[in-house]
This record gives C-alpha cells, structure tokens and sequence, in this order.
C-alpha cells in the first residue's frame, strides 16, 4: 500500500519527466483538464484498465496534407485519394495512401498492465451501388497487421514514416497506408510478384462485372475503385474499438487513354480519308481540324495529373482538394469521348472493343454515363473537320490552305462548346464542390493556357510556312492593335483573313476562359460551385494576359502559386524552392503587434508562437469563406488580403484590404462563429494560423484570460457605436462573450 508521502513523490516525478512537445504550464493544464474529467465521472476509482479505448480516423480537410504532422501537430489530415499508373514504369505505379489515426485511453494495453492487442487494416471494393451487392473484400488486405509509425519530422517536407511506440498513444498520431499498386493490383498471370494477389481470388461476381481485362481499373470499372477502409483494435480476436472511412483510387495512367484513341484511331483515319479526295501527297494529322483542341486538351491533362501527382506523392499543395478535379476530369473524358464515338460508330465501329462495348451498353457503372452523353451535338461537331484545300499564293501553308487556321478555329470553338456542355454533366456527375471549386478552376484554366503556349508549333504546322514576323502578328495579335511588332506593313491577305479579332494565343485563351466562366455560373446556379466575385476567373489569374499587360510580377505569382520556380510558361523542369520557416522569436513579435493578443503574458505569447502554424496562399486564393464554421484566426506575415462581403443577392462586395500586422477570424478562433466575410489573397501572401488547439492550453493554465479577452473582444465590437451606448453594451458582451469563448474553448 502507497503511501501520501510516496504518492506525492512519484506524482511530482512524472511531473517533472521530459515530455516532448509540453512545458510546464502544458503538464499543469493537462492535469486540470483531466481532474475536471474525474470529478464529471461517478466512480473516479474506476479509471485505468476499466476505460474503453476509442480509436478516432483523421478526416481529410482541404487544402492541407498529411506531412503537415510532422511540422504542426495536429494540423495533418488523412487523404482520400489514391492514384496507380498502369502505363508507366512499373518501379513506379503510384503513391501510398495515408490515414492518420488517434488512439484514446488505451491503458489497458500499455504498461503496466500490457494486455495484448492488435491494430489492424482492412480492405473492401464497394460496388457501383448500394443495390448491386455487398462490398468485395481485397485479398490480403484483411486484418492485416499495422505497425506504429508516424510522420517523420526530420525528413520535412519530404513525407517520410517513421516507427513510434504504442504507449505514446495520448500524445501520438499515428499512420496507416495503402499501396494501390501493390496491394490494390492483382499480380500479373504466372507472375510470382507484383501484386498484391491473384485475379482469381477476387469473387466470381466481382470478376464478371469487369468483363475487358484482368485488374479492377480497366475501362469497365471506369477506370477507378471505391473502397472502404477499417481500422481496428482488437483483443484475443474480440473487436474492441473500429472506425472505418472511404477512399477512392484512380488509375491515372489510363486517363487520357481515351482521347488518345481519338487521334490515333479516328483523327488519323479521317485524315488519311481526306488525303486521298484532296489528291495530296503526304498529308500530317496535324493539318486536320480537330487536332489542335484535342492535342492541347490532352496537354492540358497532363499537366493537372501532373500536379495532382505531386500533391498525393510529394504532398504538395497545387489544389486543395486533387479527388473533385479527378472525378470531374474522368467523368469528362467518359462523356466527351464516348459521345463522339457514338457519333461515328457507323463510319468507325471498332473504337471501343467489343468487351468494353459490352461494359458501356450493359455496366451498372455506366448508367449516369448513357445518360448524360449527347450524340446528336458530337455529331454536329463531327461535321466541321474538313480540311482547306491547297491554295496558290499567299495563302498557300504547304499542302494546305492558310484558310486551315479559320477552319481550326471554328472547329474549336464548336467542339469547346459541346465539351464544356459535357463539362456541366460531368460536374453533375462528380457532386458539388462549394470549397474550392475556384480555385481549382483557376489551375486548370492556367494549365489550358499553358498547353497552348507549348503546342502552338505542333498543333497549327500552317504556321511555319509564314515570315517569322507574320507568324508573331498570327499568334500574338490582339483586336484593335495595328503597332504590334512595330509592322507597319502587313500583308493585305493575312490582315483580311484575320480581321479585327485576336490573334491564336489571345483568342484561344480568351475564349477558355470565357466558357469556362460560363460553366461555372451555370453550377454556381445549382449549387453545385461556388465562387467569389463577378467572375470565377477574373483577367488578373491569366498568364496570358499578365504576358500581354508586362506585369511580370504577377505572372512570376501565378507563376510560383501553380509550384513553378518563376514564369515558366513553357519550361516546367523548374521546381519552386521550399519556403524557408520562421523563427518562433519572429512569430512572436509579430503576434505582439497583434491587438487581439495584449492580454498574453510573454511565456504565454511565446508559446503560441510555436504552435502557429505558417501557410502560403497565390493570387486570388481564398482563405476563409463566409458562412463557413472553423476555428482559426490569422495573422498576416506579409503580402495583402482582401475582405468581401456577400449580399443576400449574391454579389460580393470588397469591404477591407488587410496588410502586413492584420488579423482576422478572431471571433472564429474564441466563440466557433461561423464566417461573417470571405477573405482572400489579393497577391502572394504569409499568414501565421491560430488554432483553438493551440490556444486552449494557455486559457486552461490561466482561466481569468478569458475574461481579459471577452473585454478586448467586446470593445473591439463596439468601437464604432456611441460611447454611452458601447459602454453598457460592452459590459453586457463582457459576460455573453466570457460564457460563449468558456464553452468552446474549454467545451
């Protein structure tokens, strides 16, 4: 039997331990803390082995990543997105998946009573519907054991694991992953690796729905699989404790497939056609009238999978949620490609082959897909891809006529028109995104501009028969500008074919923009996006019209925001330099400036300061929207934002523009409020964010700053009121404020 004196030498022993990441103050508070929890509960004497564990699954938040862990506890989050790249290096199919977890009261299972227990992973791919059959379990990803690992703090920002113990589970996050290529594959036939299992381990029923190859991503499953995860504590084969979530994993490598068909099998064809009624020679696809939309649409892919790729490899932040663009870009392709292959299924009937065919007409999955696609209007644009004939003269372009680029560009136009038709069903498809819809749109919009820069040679071959000069005036030309490149004679013909109207790079991209805007208030409508401002894609998040206007700051800023190294429009090899972290003696001069913060002590203000946690946003990025719930305020490091309010009628109004020393979302931080405004970049800027977390400690070590603050607060409301009037207010606020910011903080 213990006795007092003891029992208060080993308590002032474990309070004295070296406890990683807590100072005194934090031990302090969390011994209150957990001595209020005593006193709420009957049988204090209860507690220990007799707890039940609980196990909490870290939900996936925009616009941050897992390897956010390792340099701010607490702000990582789980992915639910995955990607494998069947057409690639195999050494190289893909990235891990990973789930952050938590493990609560699990005293029972460490010492000192070290009962044993499992942490284990499982598996199931979820059918297209709920109607259409149980979940099929992956082989070998049932109960499969977990190790204790966690994010490595001295690999950052390179994401990296490292093992942790068990019984550091009150202050740990741990890590689970998934390996799509290694453990989501089947191993190939008469493979002895590779895989994760054989083809014939999977059900019957689940092989039959795949009847076009032999691995659950192929055309059939649409390229893609949703599964179920479960993550579970177990006991001598008793679940104690499971929390499961949903995750979803596309075959990237098999994007673009499609629409690679459409040139190769269709493109190619039809030229050919056309080369024999014309009697040319050597005819290259290039000069038909499709091909400039699809190669710089196929571009355009690459390079938003290439920065989807980054973000779930490299946990990068090129959007803030990559699993919405996935979904809107598949359903796309799906809608656009087999549109048109419906279109000339006559003339081509072999695009698809007859297993895939089968999977098309027939497959549960592609119900919403028959659906949505629109035959009749692809077959219209099917229409406009005849060629120019050759022409004498100037407007001879090799083998064609110079009157080509005309007919390319109205074929764009026509196919744009019905494939961002497509893109309005396609969103329907992937569901709504009212977060960060924006500023996805805002990526891909860029990527499409650079796809056209880089591809301008290959995509409009008539070109290089032009004087270099003319070629510029061809490309670059705006509407009602005669000086361009200082030409004070053009020639007649190639003024008159162009008229009063921009140039290749100015029409194409201005025309993008402009329908994508189109489709964005279409969704905007429906509640299926949302935006700030008059436009989704205003002028100034061109890197075409920064090129044009000489601001290149800004197009550096557009530039570095998209995780370039400065404007590197054509060149992408040049990787952006990783944001040098500040010290938490900085952060603490800049959180004194800080009003809000008068009251904190200087322990207490230091202390915050390394829990702030540093975030970067680009042009025109959104911070917080109004409406929106969370708990954090800002401080602005450098760089402005700019405060919009929305009216009951929709539009947003500029009410502020905050610089360097400004706060905002300080009422979020201390009550919950939900969002009175929408905050966003107005260029590059640093923010330092606030937490509750990382607030609720120093409150809990000194209750009376809640009042110190409730004061601040209150006055800070009624600055602008009467003074007689702000006095009585304020002391009524004093107290709603003091109860309000008690039970959030606090709870």
């Amino acid at each position: 039997m213990m006795t007092p004196k003891e029992f208060q030498k080993q308590f002032k022993r474990l309070l004295m331990s070296r406890v990683e990441g807590m100072d005194w103050e934090d031990k302090l508070a969390r011994v209150r803390q957990y001595l209020r929890q005593l006193e709420a509960r009957q049988s204090p004497e209860e507690e220990s082995a007799e707890l039940s564990p609980s196990l909490e699954l870290i939900p996936f938040e925009p616009g941050k990543r897992p390897v956010d862990e390792a340099l701010y506890p607490g702000h990582g989050c789980s992915e639910r997105v995955g990607c494998i790249n069947t057409a690639g290096d195999p050494a190289e199919l893909g990235d891990e998946v990973w789930l952050l977890y938590r493990l609560r009261d699990l005293y029972a299972f460490v010492a000192p009573f070290e009962r044993p227990f499992e942490v284990t992973l499982s598996a199931w791919f979820l059918p297209p519907s709920p109607e259409r059959g149980a979940p099929c379990p992956v082989p070998g990803l049932i109960d499969l054991p977990l190790s204790p690992q966690v994010v490595s703090t001295s690999s950052y920002p390179v994401p990296m694991l490292e093992p942790a113990p068990w019984n550091a589970f009150h202050q740990t996050v741990y890590v689970a992953t998934i390996a799509p290529a290694r453990q989501l594959m089947p191993r190939a036939p008469g493979a002895a690796a590779g895989g994760g299992y054989d083809w014939l381990d999977l059900p019957a029923s689940f092989r039959a729905q795949i009847p076009d190859g032999e691995d659950p991503f192929t055309f059939a499953s649409l390229f893609r699989q949703q599964l179920r995860v479960e993550i579970k504590l177990s006991e001598a084969g008793r679940t104690v404790v499971a929390e499961s979530t949903e995750i979803e994993v596309f075959d990237t490598g098999r994007f673009g497939s499609l629409y690679a068909r459409l040139l190769d099998r269709l493109v190619k064809a039809d030229t050919e056609i056309q080369q024999r009624e014309l009697g040319i020679d050597e005819l290259h696809v290039g000069y038909h009238p499709w091909f400039p939309v699809l190669t710089i649409g196929m571009d355009k892919a690459a390079l938003y999978l290439r920065a989807i790729h980054q973000d779930l490899e490299q946990h990068r932040r090129n959007l803030p949620d990559p699993r919405w663009l996935l979904r809107v870009g598949l359903y796309l392709e799906l809608l656009t490609c087999l549109g048109i292959f419906e279109a000339v299924k006559r003339e081509y009937p072999d695009v698809l082959s007859p297993e895939e065919r089968e999977a098309f007409e027939r497959g549960e999955a592609f119900a919403p897909v028959r659906a949505a696609i629109d035959v009749a209007a692809w077959r219209q644009v099917w229409d406009m891809r005849h060629i120019a004939p050759r022409a004498a003269g100037f407007f001879a372009a090799g083998p064609v006529s110079l009157t080509n680029l005309m007919r390319k560009q109205k074929a764009t136009l026509a196919f744009l028109h019905t494939h961002h038709a497509d893109l309005q069903r396609a969103i329907e498809l992937a569901g709504p995104n009212l977060g960060n819809a924006q500023e996805t749109w805002h990526r891909v919009f860029r990527d499409a501009e650079r796809a056209v820069l880089r591809n301008s040679a290959l995509a409009f071959p008539e070109l290089s028969h032009l004087d270099p000069r003319w070629r510029d005036f061809a490309l670059w030309h705006q509407r009602g500008d005669v000086r361009l490149f200082g030409l004070s004679l053009m020639p007649e013909a190639l003024t008159g074919l162009f008229g009063d109207q921009d140039g290749i790079f100015p029409a194409a991209c201005r025309q993008y923009r402009k329908s994508m805007n189109d489709v964005a208030r279409w969704a905007a409508e429906r509640r299926l996006m949302d935006y700030t401002g008059d436009e989704c894609i205003p002028r100034n998040a061109s890197l075409l019209e920064a090129t044009m206007d000489k601001n290149p700051s800004l197009l550096a800023a557009l530039e570095r925001r998209d995780g370039y190294g400065a404007a590197q429009s054509i060149d992408l090899d040049a990787p952006s330099k990783a944001a040098l972290e500040a010290s938490p003696e900085d952060v603490m001069v800049l959180l004194r400036r800080t009003p809000v913060f008068k009251p904190l002590l200087d322990r207490e203000l230091r202390k915050l300061a390394r829990r702030a946690r540093r975030v970067e946003y680009g042009p025109l990025d959104r911070i917080v929207l109004q409406g929106q719930r969370d708990s954090s305020m800002y401080v602005v490091a450098s760089g402005t934002v700019e405060v919009l309010v929305r009216h009951p009628g929709g539009q947003d109004t500029p009410v502020a523009a905050l610089e360097k020393g400004a706060v905002f979302g300080e009422f979020a931080l201390l009550t919950g409020e939900e969002r009175t405004a929408t905050v966003r970049a107005i260029d590059e800027v640093v923010l330092y964010q606030i937490t509750k977390e990382a607030l609720q400690p120093i409150i809990e070590a000194r209750p009376q700053l809640v009042i110190e603050l409730s004061l601040l607060m209150a006055s800070r409301q009624a600055h602008l009121r009467d003074a007689a009037e702000r006095y009585l207010e304020a002391e009524d606020k004093v107290r709603s404020l003091a109860g309000r910011i008690r039970k959030f903080v606090l709870g």
